[in-house]
Order: C-alpha cells, then structure tokens, then sequence
C-alpha cells in the first residue's frame, strides 16, 4: 500500500467516524457493519504502516521509523474499538461514536468534498468479517 492509498483509508475512515457514523445512529445494523470496515481499514493501515516503519529500521532510519510508529499507533487501538462495537450485541449508540471521535486524531477531519456515496453497500460487512475471523481461527 502507498502512502497516497494509505492517506485516502485514512480519509476514508475520518468521514465515516465524522459523518456517516452520526447520520445512521438510529440503523443499528449499519452502524456496526460500518464498525466492521472500520477495523478492517484501519488494521491494514496500521500494519502497512509497521511494514515502512520495519524497511526504515532496516535502512538504520529508526528516528524516522519511530515517529512513522507514534503516528500511527492510534491506529490499532481504534481498530480494536470498532471490531468490538461491530460484534457487540447491545445497541450501537451515541456515547460508542464519542469514543471513536476520541480516539480520531484531530488532523483527520472530515474530507471537504465525500467520497463515499452509498453507505449501504457495506451493509452485511461485520457478519462477512465475522466469518473470516473464525475461518482463521
């Protein structure tokens, strides 16, 4: 993944968390298969973000390898918030967004122009996420 495809997820992920995610609060269902792209976004982000900070440490750039990994290191965490929200059986509500906002550094904002249209296309993404997880495991 290059760095440009990096920031678009990125971009990506701020304008669900910073708009769709408070627009379908009341559709339960699609707030957590939101959640689901969510993790699965930001777990590729983060470990493409490992993988340049690992060829950086190779190449002795370990001041560089080491900013790439504190910017980033929200990353994991709030993947791991949103695949639980995306599996939780309770209700997706307002105070789950909050903490997903909480964890969105503040230089993700919401993208001027959307580049997602149709939201409900990711509608059944957290049960096709669930069954890859177990396939895995």
């Amino acid at each position: 993944m290059s760095v440009k495809e990096r920031n678009q997820n990125l971009n990506m992920v701020a304008e669900i968390v910073r708009e769709h995610l408070f627009e379908h609060l009341d559709d339960d269902g699609l707030c957590k298969d939101m959640c689901a792209v969510l993790a699965v976004t930001l777990r590729q982000v983060y470990e493409d973000a490992e993988k340049s900070a690992q060829a950086w440490d190779k190449r002795a750039y370990h001041s560089k390898a080491d900013a790439l990994r504190r910017e980033m290191a929200w990353a994991l965490s709030m993947a791991q918030l949103a695949e639980s929200l995306a599996y939780s059986p309770r209700k997706f509500a307002f105070a789950d967004l909050e903490q997903l906002v909480k964890l969105l550094p503040s230089e993700h904002r919401t993208p001027k122009r959307t580049h997602v249209k149709d939201v409900e296309r990711w509608r059944g993404a957290a049960a096709a996420a669930r069954q890859t997880l177990l396939k895995k495991r």
